[in-house]
């Protein structure tokens, strides 16, 4: 960990926060990429990710701009490149599918050059949850078990994984009001990254999660400042 990090940690305000003292995730994002790392550059390259898709699938597929241009950045692996522009030719549900999976995937891949174990460990975490969700809603609205493949990813088949979600799936199952079984999924999100490490360890981990947990706190910051500000002390509750 360099002595510039160290420095950048103490100087990104601490979590959690009132609304209005978030910062946006791009400022953040610029910090790090201030260090001239190589292992920070790609670790910035591979959060940004996300949000380029989700620019993408609100530019061109909701708001039908067809003139809307992205660029990734070339540390990317050109596979994946092609994976994302992709969205110019195929429906919207396939690409933010495939995308979606192609990013954990890569993450998982590429978390020993962005220097740490916990980057794919999280990946996997967060790959899973979203894949039990996914098959619960599918099973909701067909009345029957899906058909899992092309669903499940091949880690989850392995014999060492042993991630369970169900009690997490069952309660938010049992949540009548979407909004509250949405702040029980992000309550656990919290809980997870948490438990990585403590504050002012100035670990890459701690950086990481840092930069996961905004995430979220950001959704929330885009209701309006009362409900943000009620949402966001109940989510980030102890």
């Amino acid at each position: 960990m360099s002595r510039k990090l160290f420095y950048l940690m103490t100087y990104l305000p601490a979590l959690p926060a009132n609304i209005g003292d978030v910062p946006a995730e791009e400022d953040a994002v610029a910090k790090i990429r201030d260090e001239a790392d190589k292992n920070l550059l790609l670790l910035a390259d591979l959060l940004d990710v996300e949000n380029l898709i989700e620019q993408t699938g609100m530019q061109f597929f909701v708001l039908k701009n067809q003139d809307f241009k992205v660029e990734l950045s070339e540390r990317l692996p050109a596979g994946f490149r092609e994976t994302f522009y992709s969205f110019r030719e195929v429906p919207e549900a396939v690409w933010l599918t495939t995308v979606y999976a192609a990013w954990f995937d890569l993450i998982i891949e590429m978390s020993r050059k962005a220097g740490s174990k916990m980057l794919a460990d999280w990946a996997k975490w967060e790959y899973s949850l979203r894949t039990a969700l996914r098959i619960e809603r599918m099973r909701a609205a067909s009345g029957q078990a899906p058909d899992l493949s092309g669903i499940v990813p091949e880690f989850m088949n392995d014999p060492d994984f042993c991630i369970d979600h169900s009690p997490l799936i069952e309660a938010w199952k049992s949540t009548a009001d979407p909004m509250t079984a949405e702040k029980l999924l992000d309550q656990n999100r919290i809980d997870y990254l948490r438990s990585f490490c403590g504050n002012f360890t100035f670990a890459v981990e701690e950086l990481i999660a840092y930069m996961l947990e905004l995430r979220i706190h950001k959704r929330y910051a885009r209701l309006s400042p009362e409900q943000g500000r009620r949402i966001l002390e109940e989510v980030t509750a102890l």
